[in-house]
C-alpha cells in the first residue's frame, strides 16, 4: 500500500492578523467578496480502461489523452483493471509543474466549493507554493516527516526556517535484488550511500544540489563523493562511476531536489532496491523523531565510518529489499478492514455482497462506490492554474456485475492560468 501522505495541512497555512475596528457607531459595510478565480466548471467522463493503462486529461483545455505526455495534462487516472489510482503531472508521475495540496482525506467538495482561487484557503490565509506536493517515487528514501523524506528534515530551526538538514542515514542499494545467497547477503554490486548536502551552485547557497558520497561494500577503502545539479529536473546516476546519464541508460540512483528515487519497481526498469542500513543514534530519538539542535550542529565526518561498517542492518532475504512505487497526495492507503467496506477517499470497494448493501448498493461483491463528497486542489502541469475536483458517479455497465465496463464521472471547477 502506498504510505499515507503526513504533511500536517493546518501546520502550513498562514495565520490571519485581525485589526480591530475602533470608534464611531455607523455601520460600516462588509466588503463584498472578490470575484471567483474558478471561472470555468465542467465534468470529464471516460470509460475506465484495461489494468494498466491510463487516462490523462487537461481541465483548462476540456481535452483527455491517453498518451499523458508533456505538461499539458494535469490529472491522470491508471487502471488497476476493477479500480483505479489517481496522480498528478508531476515528479515521477509526470514531466510538468503539478502537484496536489492534500487529497481526499484532507477535503471535501462543500469545503473547496468555498474558495475563490487555488492559492489562498478563506480560513488560512495564502498557501505557499510547498503545500503542492509533486508525486514521488515511494522507497527506502521516502519518511514519515513533513517532506516526506527520510534523506532530509525540514525547518528543525523552526517556524521561520526554510532550510533542509540531511539525515544521515546509511541507505544500502543493491543492483539486484532478484538475488541473495544463504545469509541474505545480495549476490550482486552493493553500495552503502550517505545523503550530506543539499545546497551548492555558484554561490554554494543554491537549493537542489544533493551531495551524496558512498562506497562499494566490496571496496570500503574508496569513498566517493559527489554534488550534483537536480534544481530543474532530473539526474541520474550511475553509482559504479559517479557519472551523469539519462533514463535509457545505466543508472542506479536519481535525484531530482530532494526527491530521489533508485531504478526499480515502478521507477525503472532495473532490479535496483534499497535498505535503511543504520540511523545515527545520536541525532534521533526513541521514537525516531530528529533531535533538532544535534541534527542542526552534525557534521559530515562524524558518520563517514558508518559506510564501511560491519554491523550496518541488512534484508534478512531478497524480498526484504525495498523497491520504489508511486506515491502521490492523489493516491492515500484505505482505511477499512475486510469484510467491512474499503475506503480509498475517492471512492469505496466494497468486498462482499453485505458490505456493498449497507451502502444502498446491489449485493454483488467487488462493487465500487464513488465518494462525491470527498474532493481535491490541484495545480496544473504547466504549473500556473488550479483546479478542486471530485469524483461524481461511477456506474457499471450491468449494476449486477462487478466485471462489467465502468464509467467515471469527474466534476471539476478550474481557475486558468489567465486568472492568475
Amino acid at each position: 500500500m502506498k504510505p499515507v501522505l503526513k504533511l500536517s495541512l493546518g501546520a502550513l497555512f498562514a495565520t490571519h492578523l485581525l485589526a480591530g475596528c475602533g470608534g464611531g457607531s455607523d455601520a460600516v459595510e462588509p466588503e463584498p467578496d472578490p470575484p471567483s478565480k474558478f471561472t470555468k466548471s465542467g465534468t470529464w467522463s471516460f470509460v475506465l480502461p484495461g489494468a494498466g493503462q491510463s487516462l490523462c486529461y487537461d481541465f483548462e483545455t476540456g481535452t483527455e489523452s491517453a498518451a499523458c505526455t508533456g505538461n499539458s495534462w494535469d490529472l491522470k487516472v491508471t487502471s488497476g483493471g476493477r479500480s483505479a489510482t489517481l496522480f498528478t503531472n508531476s515528479g515521477s508521475s509526470g514531466g510538468g509543474g503539478g502537484g496536489s495540496f492534500g487529497g481526499p482525506f484532507e477535503h471535501t467538495w462543500a469545503d473547496l466549493s468555498t474558495w475563490n482561487e487555488g492559492t489562498v484557503d478563506p480560513a488560512g490565509g495564502a498557501l505557499p507554493d510547498r503545500v503542492f506536493l509533486a508525486d514521488s517515487a515511494s522507497g527506502v528514501f521516502s519518511g514519515d516527516n513533513g517532506i516526506a523524506s527520510s534523506a532530509f528534515e525540514y525547518g528543525l530551526g523552526g517556524a521561520s526556517d526554510h532550510l533542509l538538514y540531511p539525515s544521515y542515514r546509511t541507505f544500502l542499494i543493491t543492483t539486484d535484488s532478484s538475488v541473495a545467497s544463504a545469509d541474505g547477503t545480495p549476490e550482486a554490486p552493493v553500495y552503502a550511500l550517505q545523503v550530506i548536502g543539499y545546497y551548492g551552485g555558484a554561490g554554494g547557497a543554491a537549493s537542489g544540489y544533493p551531495k551524496v558520497r558512498w562506497v562499494d561494500r566490496a571496496d570500503t577503502a574508496t569513498v566517493r563523493e559527489e554534488t550534483y545539479n537536480a534544481s530543474a529536473g532530473w539526474v541520474y546516476v550511475d553509482l559504479a562511476t559517479g557519472a551523469e546519464t539519462t533514463e535509457a541508460g545505466t543508472w542506479h540512483i536519481a535525484f531530482n531536489r530532494y526527491t530521489i528515487k533508485l531504478n526499480g519497481g515502478t521507477s525503472g526498469s532495473g532490479a535496483v532496491a534499497g535498505f535503511v542500513g543504520r540511523t545515527p543514534a545520536a541525532y534521533y530519538d526513541g521514537e525516531g523523531k530528529a533531535i533538532p539542535a544535534v541534527l542542526m550542529a552534525a557534521q559530515p565526518e562524524a558518520t563517514l565510518a558508518d559506510l564501511a561498517a560491519t554491523d550496518l542492518a541488512k534484508p534478512a532475504t531478497a524480498g526484504g529489499w525495498v523497491k520504489d512505487s508511486l506515491s502521490s497526495a492523489l493516491a492515500p492507503a484505505y482505511r477499512g478492514t475486510y469484510p467491512n467496506a474499503l475506503d480509498y477517499g475517492w471512492y469505496k470497494y466494497y468486498p462482499t455482497p453485505a458490505a456493498a448493501q449497507l451502502d444502498g448498493l446491489p449485493a454483488v461483491a467487488h462493487l465500487l462506490g464513488a465518494q462525491p463528497t470527498r474532493a481535491g486542489l490541484v495545480r496544473s502541469g504547466e504549473g500556473n492554474g488550479y483546479t478542486r475536483f471530485h469524483l461524481q458517479s461511477i456506474t457499471y455497465g450491468d449494476p449486477l456485475s462487478a466485471t462489467s465496463p465502468q464509467t467515471w464521472v469527474i466534476g471539476y471547477d478550474n481557475q486558468p492560468a489567465t486568472a492568475q
